[in-house]
């Protein structure tokens, strides 16, 4: 059983969209939107020292939804919003996390994001974070 719960897959996630509405999506290719069972999304300004989120929403309970892209400061049916979404501001990293479960060929939980940043009118990954610059 310890072996199982030490594998984790990862899902990437790409973030498109306006800076008021972003949208997460999930898979490898973003035109090529893939189903993620997901179990939650947070958003953190990576500025902010204590990290805290600036968006959060979870799944009900240990449930995951099947589910395309979420919309940032949408709750996805049957998701909570533990976290009221703040404005988005241009030029600030953001990271983005999202978490859940696969489901082939066995359900095991699965983390995917990165740092992303609004500039020059649409959403880039940000370059590696360095502490102190």
């Amino acid at each position: 059983m310890a072996g199982l719960a030490a594998c984790s897959a990862m899902i990437p996630v790409t973030i498109g969209g306006s800076l008021e509405h972003p949208t997460a999506t999930f898979g490898v290719d973003p035109g090529k939107r893939e189903k993620a069972c997901l179990g939650g999304l947070a958003v953190h300004e990576t500025a902010n020292a204590m990290m805290r989120p600036v968006w959060t929403v979870s799944a009900h309970g240990r449930d995951c939804r099947r589910l395309k892209q979420v919309v940032y400061g949408q709750a996805p049916d049957g998701f909570v919003t533990d976290v009221p979404a703040q404005a988005l501001k241009p030029g600030v990293r953001y990271s983005v996390v999202g978490y859940g479960w696969t489901s082939w060929p066995a359900a095991t939980p699965w983390r995917g994001g990165g740092d992303f940043i609004f500039e020059d009118g649409q959403w880039r990954s940000a370059p590696p974070f360095v502490p102190g610059r």
